[in-house]
């Protein structure tokens, strides 16, 4: 049958197989600490240094891991080795703190107290979904930030790594002033909106090493690593005045947003008292918080481990 003058050829190529074509090799997914998301491609028949050095072949940028930290190795046969190499932190796979251990695909392994990456056997482009699935449910959706559930799980980590290793640690509980106000004025699209400056502001506050996260609402949750009281005041100064001074415009209102942020110090210190849990530090957190609201709000109160409270 003759085609139709205004019919347009049409030609079909023969495209290879993703499947076929797909190569599977070993990748490092970083799934928290100051490089999440980054994804790792393994090369084999050599040693990979992790490191903080400059010339380390995973670089991991965080005071906590040790300049050569650990070594992965992927023989030829498949089998893939990694080695503590005699790190300050010690090297954990799976809970358990190793020496040398054979990694499984899936295998989880924690540097530093802060990083945790998962091992996996894929192609490139696998590897990439499996992040974005991880970031998906680690990660709030409106603001980005990690979301309570892994800020949860990541607060406990951080604070059995404070008290093996005998470090600091602080917690800042910030909550968005009058918000409530801002929805029943502007309507809960602008509120997003404001949620997401503060977000935005947060991140640009804190430091590379912290730990930022969404708690809930308008609250949002800070784990100042390896800080004391004191250093964790001036970060949550810093924080208070630069949301004071960002602008939230909305419809071309200027909803002029203030915090009120709660900050404590952890188990660990000398200040720690035995037995205290995460859930005592998020609630003398919740106690500043409530002290710095009923004092006028746009302030810091810091809360130690006792009940006595000092505003701003």
């Amino acid at each position: 049958m003759a085609a139709r003058p205004d019919e347009k050829e049409r030609t079909y190529t023969a495209l290879p197989s993703i499947a076929a074509a797909a190569e599977r090799h070993g990748f490092l997914l970083v799934l928290s600490g100051p490089q999440f998301g980054d994804v790792f491609p393994l090369s084999p028949g050599r040693d990979i240094v992790v490191g903080r050095r400059e010339d380390a072949d995973l670089r991991i940028v965080d005071e906590a891991v040790s300049r050569r930290h650990a070594a992965i190795r992927i023989e030829g046969s498949g089998v893939v080795l990694l080695r503590d190499l005699d790190s300050a932190n010690g090297t954990w796979v799976d809970g358990r703190r190793i020496a040398e251990e054979r990694l499984s695909d899936g295998a989880r392994i924690q540097i530093g107290g802060a990083t945790t990456m998962k091992f996996v056997w894929a192609d490139e482009l696998e590897a990439r979904w499996q992040m974005k699935i991880a970031e998906g449910a680690l990660q709030d959706p409106l603001t980005g930030l990690f979301n309570r559930r892994h800020l949860e799980e990541r607060l406990a980590s951080e604070l059995a790594a404070a008290q093996r290793h005998g470090r600091e640690l602080s917690l800042l509980l910030v909550d968005v002033d009058f918000f409530k106000a801002v929805n029943d004025r502007h309507g809960h699209l602008a509120g997003d909106e404001a949620l997401k400056m503060v977000a935005f502001v947060l991140r640009g506050a804190i430091r590379k090493e912290d730990v930022l996260a969404r708690y809930g609402g308008e609250e949002f949750i800070v784990i100042a690593r390896e800080t004391g009281l004191q250093g964790a005041r001036a970060l949550a100064e810093r924080i208070r005045r630069a949301v004071e001074r960002s602008r939230c415009a909305w419809h071309g209102h200027d909803l002029g947003l203030t915090v009120s942020i709660g900050v404590t110090v952890s188990i660990g210190l000398a200040e720690y008292v035995p037995g205290r849990s995460d859930r005592e530090l998020l609630e003398t957190a919740d106690r500043a918080l409530y002290l710095a609201k009923q004092a006028g709000r746009n302030r810091v109160v810091a809360v130690a481990a006792g009940p006595a409270a000092e505003g701003r």
